[in-house]
């Protein structure tokens, strides 16, 4: 009979990565962290917020390369803002994320703006992937929405583009809302594990995951080879969830990665 190999080294490198995981302890969970501008600093190069969570501390670095452009404004009693000022024909933002001094990937959850005058905003991440279309916003304030959340997740910084150079001086930000990537004892990845279960295994492509309570954000397929099928964006749902993957994948094993409100995890999934 011929073996199948693909099979076996799929299984030999799920086995691999479940050792590393449990041996290195370095499975990712996620801490909210909201970056209010507030106790920013400008040192006349960048903007600067820091926060302090128990021993660590976390810098959020907002820059318009080139130039010192980047400017605060009160919008009144302490509500600090940021926008463009005077001496940039740029039109980006880029906000970046470190903890303890090292850069750290996050998920973004969210941005406010103010503006004084209608004009277009857009978002992407580091890789010049969208996380929020381009779209018009009205003179006011209010929340910049996410349009894809798998854009916005597991991300090393941000970009926010103002297409017409003059609207530059005409939108402000504040309230930046992130998930940082932390660290899960043992323990609390094999609780992870438990929590989370897909069934039947194998299947027929027709799967169900089955969640004890933990919002679950995106859901991605990848073959043994690490190439990416498909993907799904399930916005936190708490409930099971059932995925029909028939059409999309052929006879052979699968690994199937959540990222959840806990950590993001991998499991194996075999197609008959």
């Amino acid at each position: 009979m011929k073996k199948n190999y693909n099979y076996i080294k799929g299984t030999f490198l799920y086995s691999l990565i479940l050792l590393v995981l449990l041996t290195s302890s370095q499975c990712a969970n996620s801490q909210n962290l909201n970056f209010t501008i507030d106790t920013a600093v400008d040192n006349g190069v960048s903007i600067t917020e820091t926060l302090t969570s128990g021993t660590d501390s976390y810098e959020l670095l907002i820059d318009i390369a080139g130039s010192g452009a980047e400017t605060l404004f009160d919008l009144g009693g302490g509500d600090l803002v940021f926008y463009f000022g005077s001496g940039a024909a740029v039109n980006t933002f880029i906000i970046t994320l470190t903890k303890n001094g090292s850069p750290t990937n996050f998920k973004l959850n969210g941005i406010d703006y103010d503006t004084v005058e209608d004009g277009f905003i857009s978002v992407f991440n580091q890789d010049d992937a969208e996380i929020s279309a381009n779209q018009e916003y009205l003179v006011g304030a209010g929340a910049i929405p996410i349009t894809n959340a798998t854009n916005a997740a597991n991300i090393t910084g941000i970009k926010i583009i103002q297409p017409d150079v003059s609207d530059n001086t005409d939108f402000a930000f504040h309230n930046i809302s992130i998930d940082v990537l932390d660290t899960l004892s043992v323990n609390s990845f094999i609780e992870l594990e438990n929590e989370i279960s897909i069934f039947p295994n194998p299947s027929n492509g027709n799967i169900i995951i089955k969640n004890s309570g933990v919002s679950i954000y995106t859901v991605s397929v990848t073959d043994v080879n690490g190439r990416e099928i498909v993907s799904y964006d399930l916005n936190g749902i708490t409930s099971n969830q059932n995925l029909d993957l028939s059409s999309k994948l052929v006879s052979g094993m699968y690994f199937i990665t959540l990222s959840s409100e806990k950590g993001i995890i991998t499991k194996r999934i075999i197609i008959n």
